[in-house]
């Protein structure tokens, strides 16, 4: 049974201050109002709740069960029932779903958690497979700020550094980022986040708890 690495980053994600204000862009590339939307790696539903107001029905997979268990929750409270928005647990580098969609997206560098171009590959199959002829498909990536041999000798490092501080009902959570591992030859990292939460001064849950 694998196991869902991204648990406990699912209690905590939405509080994050550091999330890219992306909606509206995702919003503006709505074809119509009848659009069918398919979204890979929905997460926590941060993108897909408020895009299922604008668009004949959305669908969103994730790898992570805790995130989708989220993101249900988001849609239950909004009153956003299937056929409207439908969430499921899923690889989004083989998926069938037998229909497609107008619109595909990955928001929020979703395509650089991956560790190869065989995953890469995979995905652009089963994103082809899933697109109606016309349709759209927006990726999310980012190009790193520095050389590669910059890069190289700093990305790498066991030392923890503070993403966000935010206060919550009785204390406040923390995100660090600390990245011990690194393919030099490929440029592919391995970062680790590390979420404590504390009731007061005292911590009660994370990775220390």
């Amino acid at each position: 049974m694998s196991t869902d690495t991204r648990a406990q980053a699912a209690k905590y994600y939405d509080l994050s201050p550091d999330t890219p204000a992306d909606v509206p862009f995702y919003q503006g590339l709505m074809p119509s109002p009848e659009a069918r939307v398919l979204e890979l790696g929905c997460g926590t539903g941060r993108v897909l709740a408020p895009l299922a107001a604008g668009c004949g029905s959305i669908y969103g997979l994730d790898l992570s069960a805790a995130m989708v268990a989220v993101c249900r929750k988001k849609l239950e409270a909004a009153g956003i029932a299937p056929p409207k928005a439908q969430v499921a647990v899923q690889d989004i580098t083989n998926f069938t779903l037998n229909q497609r969609f107008d619109l595909i997206i990955a928001p929020y560098r979703v395509l650089q958690n991956w560790r190869g171009r065989r995953q890469s590959a995979a995905y652009s199959d089963a994103s082809g497979a899933h697109l109606t002829p016309g349709g759209s498909c927006i990726l999310n990536v980012f190009r790193p700020n520095g050389d590669t041999e910059t890069l190289r000798r700093e990305w790498c490092t066991e030392q923890e550094k503070l993403c966000w501080e935010v206060a919550v009902e009785g204390g406040h959570v923390t995100c660090h980022d600390r990245r011990p591992l690194m393919d030099p030859a490929k440029m592919i990292l391995y970062p680790e986040l590390i979420y404590r939460r504390y009731q007061g001064e005292v911590l009660v849950e994370g990775s220390d708890a």
